[in-house]
């Protein structure tokens, strides 16, 4: 009898060394363009007076995954959606947590210490491997913590944090429809515990996944114009909640 997700989501997390693994290498493995990075600089200029000083801070499955050059990459739409609404130039780069896991991500911040008072708008992109390999909410919610302490902390007066929510997983068509179920559950789960964390902070911005992207199951298949097109959307509806 197959797994309900409930069943499925319990034995992910009594066993996160073994199955929670082959989630996540289903996910991945089935998808092809997953080794496809760009290699160009992952940082851009759109030009316009007053640049606006943008960091993106997360894993690169969620800011560049499947595009070739970085002009086609979240950070990318972001900008130039950013400096057609506030008529300012865009100085955008990338800060990659190299493990994908918010476990890492107070760190990254910590060594990024240096940019952080000349920045405007910090964006983070976290969470789709953290669901996956089911890490606990309160992990979750302990890290987000410590990432947003020192992101408000090392931020000049003004600025402001972006944290987009995780993608609704159970969209994500690389996954079995039970382990798709139980995958959006987990990432709900922790989305909560982010806007729990956020409300702690006036600095902070928590914003939905855009609702254009969650009307079919979401199958890649290596085609590089649906990364494109995906990024567009969502570093658009980003870039729209930045102020």
């Amino acid at each position: 009898m197959p797994f309900m997700p409930s069943t499925l989501l319990r034995r992910l997390r009594d066993a996160p060394s073994t199955a929670a693994r082959v989630v996540e290498f289903a996910f991945r493995r089935r998808d092809v363009a997953g080794d496809l990075y760009p290699d160009d600089p992952d940082h851009g200029v759109v030009d316009g007076p007053g640049p606006e000083r943008v960091l993106v801070l997360g894993e690169l499955g969620q800011i560049s995954l499947g595009v070739r050059i970085h002009d086609l990459s979240l950070p990318a739409f972001f900008a130039r959606r950013r400096a057609s609404l506030t008529r300012r130039g865009v100085s955008w780069s990338v800060a990659a947590v190299e493990s994908s896991s918010i476990r890492d991500a107070p760190d990254v911040v910590v060594q990024r210490g240096a940019v952080l008072p000349g920045c405007d708008r910090v964006v983070v992109l976290l969470g789709i491997t953290d669901a996956l390999r089911v890490i606990s909410p309160s992990a979750w919610e302990d890290r987000m913590r410590d990432t947003l302490h020192l992101l408000v902390q090392g931020l000049p007066r003004g600025a402001r944090v972006i944290v987009s929510e995780i993608p609704p997983l159970d969209n994500a068509g690389s996954l079995s429809a039970p382990a798709r179920l139980a995958a959006g559950l987990h990432g709900r789960r922790l989305n909560a515990r982010t806007r729990n964390v956020a409300q702690d902070y006036d600095a902070v911005t928590v914003v939905e996944f855009p609702e254009e992207l969650t009307r079919s199951v979401w199958r890649p298949e290596s085609e590089e114009h649906r990364y494109r097109d995906t990024y567009r959307v969502w570093g658009e509806h980003l870039a729209t909640h930045a102020s």
